[in-house]
């Protein structure tokens, strides 16, 4: 009885919510894996981390930082713990990111 008793202990709601998020999640990886193998798909999955067909260390670590950083963000929303300087945190990190990347790119291109 007490294990029963466990079991159902795990279905509440933060748990239901954290098991739909990783189902959904499966779904969606399974669905781009799907697009990308399509001939006539426009989608390249390889772009996210390579150049010129070799492995890109700087686009490999901002798509790592941008996976962690996102569920990082996922979870603090199911668990009801996201506050406004999360979000502002969040949101300000990969802006000035994206402000800094193109500073550096076009100062490349300016030499």
């Amino acid at each position: 009885m007490e294990r029963a008793a466990e079991i159902l202990n795990l279905f509440n709601n933060e748990n239901i919510l954290l098991f739909l998020l990783f189902f959904l999640l499966i779904l969606f990886f399974l669905k781009l894996i799907k697009v990308h193998i399509d001939p006539d798909s426009k989608i390249d999955l390889e772009d996210i981390i390579l150049t010129d067909d070799k492995v890109d260390e700087k686009k490999l670590a901002r798509f790592g930082a941008w996976v962690v950083s996102t569920w990082g963000f996922v979870y603090l929303i199911v668990s009801s713990q996201l506050t406004e300087w999360y979000f502002i945190g969040y949101i300000g990190v990969w802006v000035t990111n994206a402000i800094f990347d193109r500073y550096m790119n076009e100062k490349k291109t300016t030499k």
